[in-house]
């Protein structure tokens, strides 16, 4: 059996999924602003070298979970890579390296603001302060392989909506996107990741899919309608992606995930 960096990393990348389970990666805007949405690109560059060293693959959301489907487990040599939102950032910081690498991805898009100006965005929902993929930009993430996800129409808090009004920016959304890109819209992104009981059954109308912002890795048994991702802001520094990456970080997780919790009630 060989030894060496080689084989460390190999057996890494299986600890990750095997021991650990699959770690679904979100990210925002790609820039350098000191905001809690952003990575830097130099840092994303970083992180996406990283996994090719480790020989792991970034795929989207739709190849983990459609391979969870036929063979009862996710893919041992990948992790998935999602962008929220839709920046503009995601193609012109984000496609350039993964493409490079052969790697795939899913943005979700919010139907209503795409090819907005960060200017324009802003009025609809102060949340958003960056500009957005246009539907030119999202035909090519989807012609370089990448899975478009609903962000449903205006990126509302779900759960402060009254029933019927949640039941339409789902639908809606889904329907508009795969009017304009003439694609499958199988897969959401709860905006800032919250949903409650209707939400999810609204969710189970319209996606087969659907993501939250808890901070975990999904494992056999993940919910499809409510599947954990970790937040890439708080995995700027190389060595705590590599802790990531090697199955670590689960107490750290716990207690960011509490801390969250306390956070919410507190409001």
């Amino acid at each position: 059996m060989r030894s060496g960096k080689n084989g460390r990393r190999k057996l890494s990348a299986q600890r990750v999924h095997s021991d650990c389970g699959l770690a679904i990666l979100t990210y925002h805007a790609l820039d350098d602003q000191p905001s809690v949405i952003s990575m830097p690109p130099a840092a994303f560059r970083g992180q996406v070298e990283a996994l090719a060293r480790r020989g792991l693959r970034g795929v989207s959301l739709a190849q983990a979970f459609e391979q969870r489907e036929r063979e009862g487990r996710f893919p041992q040599d990948a992790v998935v890579l999602t962008f929220d939102d839709g920046y503009l950032s995601v193609i012109t910081e984000g496609l350039p390296p993964l493409a490079a690498r052969g790697f795939t991805a899913t943005v979700f898009l919010a139907s209503g603001l795409v090819g907005l100006t960060a200017a324009e965005a802003r009025q609809r929902n102060p949340d958003l302060d960056r500009d957005l993929l246009d539907w030119g930009q999202a035909t090519e993430l989807l012609q370089a392989g990448w899975e478009i996800g609903s962000h449903t129409v205006s990126h509302p808090d779900l759960t402060r909506l009254a029933p019927a009004a949640c039941e339409r920016e789902l639908a809606d959304a889904r329907s508009q996107l795969e009017q304009a890109l003439q694609t499958p819209v199988e897969s959401l992104a709860y905006p800032y990741g919250r949903l409650d009981a209707e939400a999810r059954r609204a969710a189970a109308r319209h996606y087969r899919r659907a993501c939250t912002t808890r901070l975990d890795r999904c494992g056999p048994a993940t919910d499809p309608l409510r599947i954990d991702r970790i937040d890439m802001y708080y995995m700027q520094s190389a060595r705590r992606f590599d802790e990531l990456l090697d199955g670590g970080l689960n107490h750290w997780l716990r207690a960011r995930r509490s801390l969250r919790a306390l956070k919410r009630l507190a409001r």
